[in-house]
């Protein structure tokens, strides 16, 4: 199975990113899955808050399967891949409960830009947030919107502009990580925090976050169009 899905104490659902083998790469049924069980978390009234991690341990995920072949032509293909990330990112960031991400290892690409979407992003000290799409000649609008939506305009210039990767101290630093814990301790913080979410007023805290996202999630669709634009306009991919 490409996500594991666990009931926790305390009504945290558990989703983990289950491709180890392939760096927890976002493959297209990994994403439909974890989009579907977003969407039934959200109606399901024992699920508190959502945890969301990764097998392995080594990578959160590595971003975009690039090579699966998803039966289309390469063009369709690329557009393919934008489409499903920038869904599982709305997903995520839509999903009324509250969302705890869990990060382990290296976080690349549309792997961090999906991690960076929960409520509360926990990384291992030994974790790093890498958005390598600048070195690969791909405009990213969208992983410029979500870095800066966190940690501003200096991490989104570090990180997409610059290239240059944050480990668990920088993220705490700029804001992009709620916290960094030692590997021993990441789990049992982890759990707490969506716990402590969970136990919040469910409809209050569905409320807010809409109100507290719209915004954000305005600003997303608008860049996820930028990138479809920037792709019409040259050879390059982008998202």
């Amino acid at each position: 199975m490409t996500l594991l899905i666990d009931h926790a104490e305390a009504g945290v659902l558990r989703l983990t990113l289950n491709r180890p083998q392939a760096a927890n790469a976002l493959s297209r049924a990994l994403q439909d899955a974890l989009v579907t069980a977003l969407h039934d978390a959200a109606t399901d009234a024992a699920t508190r808050a959502v945890l969301v991690t990764a097998a392995g341990g080594r990578v959160f995920s590595a971003g975009a399967d690039l090579r699966e072949d998803l039966g289309l032509p390469v063009v369709e293909a690329k557009r393919l891949r934008r489409a499903m990330l920038l869904r599982s990112i709305l997903a995520v960031l839509d999903c009324p409960k509250p969302v705890v991400a869990m990060v382990r290892g290296k976080c690349v690409g549309g792997g961090a830009m999906l991690a960076l979407m929960a409520d509360e992003v926990l990384l291992e000290s030994g974790a790093s947030i890498a958005m390598p799409e600048i070195a690969l000649a791909m405009p990213s609008p969208l992983g410029i919107t979500i870095i800066s939506a966190r940690g501003g305009r200096q991490a989104a210039h570090r990180l997409m502009q610059a290239n240059q990767p944050m480990d668990a101290g920088a993220a705490l630093a700029s804001g992009l990580a709620d916290a960094v814990h030692d590997d021993a301790a990441l789990e049992e913080a982890a759990q707490a925090r969506a716990a402590a979410l969970g136990a919040m007023d469910p409809t209050a805290y569905a409320t807010n976050k809409r109100w507290l996202n719209g915004p954000l999630r305005a600003r997303i669709v608008a860049a996820a169009q930028a990138a479809e634009a920037a792709h019409a306009t040259g050879p390059h991919d982008a998202h």
